[in-house]
């Protein structure tokens, strides 16, 4: 009997899902949110200090307390994207830093401050963990590198254009570049929601 042709069949676990429309593809966002985040960070240090009246020590604290927030984002990230999928994690992690920095902006008591900054970071983590998972997702092997590399390369044009902006908005008003930073991600909510994918939620694989 002549030995069969047919090649043997890939493991389900093993398929990447079929790539989809480059408009699907997070890289708008991405940028937006880069110049997003650098807005208010390039300013951060003198809006400690003049708004909400801290010395060095109570910029560290301010800092330290905001990074328990990328504890909890690391911990709620899989969990909210098995539950809502990458869409909804992602465009609901966009509306929270729009919503934090637009209560950022409008405080000057540092408790208040920590806790939106460490709902932030929050957001931030949440974020970046599900765009570069979804990227995984939708891009072939063969072009995940020059896809990945492109994602880079605007991030860090985005990071650059925030920080400029947000020094010369920063001079007219401290409060001016984080007003704007979430303006900004109110855009990239609307960004994400029109280009991401409907129905895409992880493969079992991924939700572990």
């Amino acid at each position: 009997m002549a030995p069969s042709l047919q090649s043997p069949q890939t493991p389900h676990r093993n398929r990447r899902p079929t790539p989809l429309r480059p408009r699907s593809q997070p890289h708008g966002a991405i940028q937006l949110a880069s110049v997003g985040y650098m807005l208010p960070f390039s300013i951060l240090i003198l809006f400690a200090q003049e708004r909400l009246g801290l010395n060095g020590t109570g910029y560290g604290l301010l800092l330290a307390f905001s990074a328990l927030g990328g504890l909890l984002g690391s911990f709620l990230a899989s969990r909210l994207r098995t539950r809502l999928g990458y869409r909804w994690t992602i465009v609901s992690s966009l509306l929270l830093g729009a919503l934090t920095l637009g209560g950022l902006a409008l405080t000057t008591n540092p408790i208040v401050a920590a806790v939106l900054l460490a709902l932030y970071i929050l957001h931030a983590v949440v974020w970046n963990i599900c765009s570069l998972s979804l990227r995984q997702r939708l891009v072939p092997d063969d072009l995940l590198g020059r896809v990945g590399g492109g994602a880079r390369v605007l991030g860090l044009l985005g990071l650059a254009a925030g920080s400029a902006l947000g020094g010369i908005l920063g001079v007219i008003d401290l409060a001016i570049p984080v007003a704007v930073g979430a303006v900004v991600f109110v855009v990239c909510c609307l960004v994400a929601a029109i280009t991401l994918p409907r129905g895409l939620t992880p493969d079992a694989q991924t939700a572990r």
